[in-house]
């Protein structure tokens, strides 16, 4: 169940050259399923999500930001945080430009 998954990598301290822990605003971003998930982590709200990507080509797919792993709906504000984020992510740990579909 993804729930169980989202929860055992929010509990996860690894670090690793390509997991981003971001302590100074608050989160955590890790590339989960080959490639094709992006687990993001707001540590100020507890909350988590697994959304869809595709790295081999950079795309980010900003239809799937929906909801937080406790079933509340992402905000705009909150979505477009989490895009930011994300292609900062693409360009400095993954080193490619993201698309966002």
């Amino acid at each position: 169940m993804e729930l169980d998954y989202v929860k055992e990598l929010k509990s996860d301290k690894k670090e690793a050259p390509m997991i981003e822990i971001n302590l100074q605003s608050g989160y955590k971003i890790r590339v989960v399923y080959r490639g094709e998930g992006l687990f993001y982590h707001d540590f100020e709200t507890d909350k988590a999500l697994v959304f869809d990507i595709q790295i081999r080509n950079g795309s980010i797919f900003e239809s799937t930001i929906k909801k937080w792993d406790d079933s509340s709906k992402i905000s705009q504000k909150e979505r477009d945080i989490i895009l930011e984020r994300t292609k900062l992510y693409f360009h400095n740990f993954q080193k490619i430009d993201s698309i966002t579909r």
